[in-house]
């Protein structure tokens, strides 16, 4: 229940997180197990007769590393390298000290992921700055808010709208460059790219409702992109 919690909260498909749990009890014989996994929800069942565990998922974020290191642990545990108890510890300090990005840190790759898009998309370089810092500024906007208010929409509200800003008055200040060029470079740091990737994989893993729930998820967040971009292009 430990390693699913992680890997939902972490970002990870629920076809993953099903398997790590089955892969883990049928090593110990317990082949019977059933699992469950939504957004929010964990069921989990050992065998037909016992009660089945319930974890609600409140909060969820994209966090590679700490799917990474539940997996190397639910492969060492099954080849015997690791105890029950040493494997649980290990979970335990990966859900514990495996922090999140700290904000600056994401400041700095948004602005590079502008950039890596403005070169992609045969941008100009006297677009070079605004791009820059667009996506650092729009990602930190998004970033804190987040951390103030769990909500859907309001964050990326705000992140596309102060990226469409820094972008329009860039662009004005800044002639030469072409604009639609610019916002969609500006934008990528904060598209939900991962949450996309994963609800497909779990459409072809079978788990509908996952997918649902996702697909959902990431049309609301690209919606509130899209909302707060087009409340500054609508005055210009």
């Amino acid at each position: 229940m430990l390693a699913a919690r992680i890997l939902l909260e972490a970002g990870a498909e629920g076809t993953r997180t099903e398997e790590t749990m089955s892969y883990i009890a049928s090593h110990y014989g317990l082949t019977e197990n059933n699992s469950f996994v939504t957004n929010t929800v964990i069921n989990f069942m050992l065998h037909n007769e016992s009660y089945p565990r319930i974890y609600r998922i409140k909060e969820r974020n994209t966090n590679l590393i700490k799917i990474s290191k539940v997996n190397s642990v639910s492969r060492k545990l099954v080849r015997d390298e690791l105890t029950l108890k040493e494997a649980f510890n290990l979970l335990e300090q990966i859900y514990i000290k495996t922090k999140d990005h700290p904000i600056w840190f994401k400041t700095i790759a948004g602005a590079l992921i502008a950039l890596s898009f403005l070169y992609l998309q045969d941008g100009l370089k006297i677009d070079i700055f605004t791009a820059f810092l667009a996506g650092a500024l729009g990602i930190c906007v998004t970033e804190i808010i987040k951390k103030r208010m769990a909500k859907q929409f309001i964050p990326e509200f705000f992140g596309g709208l102060t990226i469409a800003l820094i972008v329009v008055t860039g662009h004005t200040y800044i002639p030469g460059g072409d604009l639609s060029t610019l916002l969609i470079s500006s934008v990528m740091p904060i598209v939900p790219g991962v949450l996309i990737t994963n609800a497909i994989q779990d459409l072809f893993g079978g788990h509908m409702m996952m997918f649902t729930t996702k697909a959902s998820e990431a049309l609301v967040t690209s919606f509130a992109i899209g909302a707060g971009v087009s409340s500054v292009l609508i005055f210009v």
